[in-house]
């Protein structure tokens, strides 16, 4: 696991969603949800069974493997990089009901420079894109569709 994988989101992002059932990919110390799984105690998220409405700001060297467990979910919120051109990206869009787009950047918890580029909330199920809408997070919604100009 890298350095940057142990950032953790700050309360002022998660505490604009409600309440989050679980987070599967939580540190040793995280509350943000009703149940929070952590490595640290042996709870591997990727393993054990998710219920309810998820938050995952997953580690980032691993997104690949949360991003399908999430999938299979299909109830949450799922918090990546903003990067629009990695092979990653427009599947995962395609694959979300909707995605929206951070309008700054967030400081992680855990790291003094920890975000360079912007972040993307993933959301799966309409209750997610509900609490987003309500939240007063800054950014922008969108609607997903793939565009190829040859067809």
């Amino acid at each position: 696991m890298l350095k940057n994988d142990c950032l953790r989101t700050p309360y002022e992002i998660y505490s604009t969603l409600g309440e989050i059932d679980l987070d599967p990919c939580a540190g040793e110390s995280t509350n943000i949800g009703t149940r929070n799984y952590a490595l640290e105690r042996g709870e591997d998220g990727l393993t054990l069974e998710w219920e309810g409405f998820v938050y995952c700001n997953p580690p980032f060297s691993q997104k690949e493997l949360w991003i399908n467990k999430m999938t299979r979910h299909n109830n949450g919120i799922l918090l990546l990089p903003e990067r629009g051109s990695a092979p990653w990206f427009g599947p995962l869009a395609l694959s979300a009901t909707r995605h929206f787009t951070m309008g700054k950047r967030i400081n992680f918890d855990g790291g003094s420079s920890s975000n360079n580029v912007g972040s993307v909330f993933f959301l799966f199920g309409y209750e997610a894109v509900m609490r987003l809408m309500s939240s007063g997070l800054p950014g922008h919604l969108n609607n997903t569709e793939f565009f190829n100009p040859r067809r």
